[in-house]
């Protein structure tokens, strides 16, 4: 989302310092429009123009980094030697810098009282209840009937903004799955080819074990339990680089924490099962071993 500015700003009755928070100036409806709950007092209307008192409209962050345990409504406040401006509404957070950018302090100003701030305004949002790009030629009739040169560019919907947010990190994340899809896959052919070794290497000794009248069964079952072995020390392992590994992989998280044990649980238990699956053909194989054939080659 576009069109804010960041400055310093001084609270009436607080100590001198200055404290930072981001400016926009919006228009009335602005908050309905995105979908904004007011949290208390009022919202900017088209009485709020320039010759009245000066207004703004601050969030809840706002509120708890600057004024923590007050009530915000009627406080004044002003950028640098500007006119103070009383504030007249509360509404709830945003993140304007997409999924995970920092909640930050918000003033909102009335579009209108335009010596109040230093921009120039060039967005426009329209709630719609129908298809959005339906509307566009209506939006262009709108403004073209009031200055028939400007332009309309830049034309997206609220989710394709939020996707190109986001693209940087969904491509990332793409890459982070695909090399771990081909680890599986390299862990799997792994486990399978050093147990299929470790089977050849010990057919002798499944064939006497079967001549004597082991069941298959066992054989089977002492295969999966050296099998286990190793998948336990891959696991373990990998537990211990996984939790190692949690800064880094927390720039890439939205609301999911580093550190979930059922995260933990369920991908172990999904990697157990998988090299369990893996194992299953050479232990087949060993329970198959044919003695005679085994003892002969011995």
């Amino acid at each position: 989302m576009r069109g804010g500015w960041g400055s310093g700003i001084q609270l009436e009755g607080g100590d001198d310092r200055m404290h930072e928070a981001d400016f926009q100036a919006v228009s009335p409806g602005y908050f309905r429009t995105v979908g904004m709950a007011l949290l208390g007092g009022r919202e900017l209307t088209a009485a709020d123009r320039d010759g009245r008192q000066p207004v703004a409209v601050v969030n809840s962050e706002f509120a708890r980094r600057f004024l923590p345990g007050a009530d915000p409504l009627g406080r004044r406040l002003r950028r640098g030697s500007g006119p103070w401006l009383t504030i007249v509404g509360l509404v709830n957070d945003i993140r304007r810098q997409g999924k995970t950018g920092e909640i930050t302090p918000q003033v909102y100003l009335s579009a209108a009282q335009t010596t109040l701030y230093p921009v120039r305004l060039s967005d426009l949002a329209v709630r719609a209840s129908v298809e959005p790009r339906a509307l566009l030629p209506s939006i262009q009739s709108a403004i073209w009937s009031i200055d028939k040169e400007q332009p309309v560019t830049n034309v997206r919907t609220l989710d394709e903004i939020v996707d190109l947010s986001v693209r940087l990190r969904r491509f990332q994340m793409l890459l982070l799955t695909a090399f771990a899809g081909v680890a599986l896959a390299l862990s799997l052919v792994g486990i399978s080819g050093v147990l299929t070794y470790a089977v050849s290497r010990r057919t002798p000794e499944f064939g006497i074990r079967l001549a004597l009248g082991s069941p298959s069964g066992r054989v089977l079952a002492l295969v999966l339990r050296q099998a286990a072995v190793l998948i336990a020390a891959g696991l373990g392992v990998g537990v211990i680089a996984a939790w190692g590994l949690t800064r880094y992989l927390q720039s890439l998280l939205f609301e999911v924490r580093p550190h979930d044990v059922r995260i933990y649980a369920s991908t172990a238990i999904l990697l157990l099962v998988s090299a369990l699956v893996a194992s299953a053909i050479p232990a087949r194989r060993a329970a198959r071993v044919d003695p005679l054939t085994a003892l002969r080659n011995e």
